[in-house]
């Protein structure tokens, strides 16, 4: 397993479509040894986003995969909010998320 599987989405998360955010992530990362959340593009990002996020980070941890979110303005302003100690893994380009996943390998 060497590939890092990449999931961006644009326009909103909200109830209606969190869950399959959430669905989608983890299959394509079920093969690979990493995933990369790329939500720059989210013009929203509600609660249920972060629901989402916290069900990646619990199958992540269950299956030792490294993972990270790529953050925009919308889900920076819920993370303020939702995760105000940054406990979830996050950057701002897809660039330090490749570069995050390589140093979580590393044990770094």
């Amino acid at each position: 397993m060497s590939s890092v599987a990449i999931v961006s989405a644009s326009g909103d998360i909200d109830a209606t479509n969190a869950s399959t955010l959430t669905d989608y992530a983890l299959v394509n990362a079920e093969h690979c040894r990493g995933l990369i959340l790329d939500l720059s593009g989210l013009k929203f990002f509600g609660t249920e986003g972060f629901s989402a996020l916290h069900r990646v980070s619990v199958r992540c941890a269950h299956t030792g995969k490294g993972w990270v979110v790529v953050r925009g303005a919308a889900v920076s302003r819920l993370l303020r909010l939702c995760d105000p100690h940054g406990s979830l893994p996050t950057v701002d380009t897809v660039e330090a998320a490749l570069a995050s996943l390589q140093d979580q390998r590393a044990g770094v």
